[in-house]
């Protein structure tokens, strides 16, 4: 093997080492936050431990990681409309496509205080 090809054989395995990890919680709010009732969390706080490296701060997914992994762009006017509540709870649990799963991560209430966060963020339209 070349050395060109060495290095981009090595660009490849760290970008795809730091997308895997990109995406995983540092889980510090949470485990603070865990036996809280939704009203009590603090979902912006959740959102930039756990969200922001693949949607943004303003949940336009116009990161490195967002672009990489195709994120949702969650202030999209048409996908705020269309996606029910219950989807996005689905969604933050289950994490589909490249998201991971918060169903072991997140507690019930901080996943329901997550998903009205995302909510909030349509007027960032």
């Amino acid at each position: 093997m070349n050395a060109s090809k060495k290095i981009l054989f090595a660009a490849v395995a760290t970008g795809m080492a730091c997308l895997i990890s990109g995406c995983a919680s540092t889980d510090t709010l949470s485990k603070q936050q865990a036996d809280l009732p939704k009203d009590k969390i603090n979902a912006g706080g959740l959102f930039a431990e756990n969200c922001v490296r693949c949607h943004g701060t303003n949940g336009r997914a116009h990161t490195f990681h967002g672009i990489i992994l195709g994120a949702q762009n969650l202030t999209d006017a048409k996908w705020q409309i269309d996606t029910t509540d219950d989807e996005i709870i689905h969604a933050i649990k289950t994490g589909p496509h490249a998201m991971p799963e918060f169903d072991k991560k997140l507690s019930e209430s901080e996943i329901e205080a997550l998903a009205m966060y995302v909510r909030t963020l349509k007027a960032a339209n």
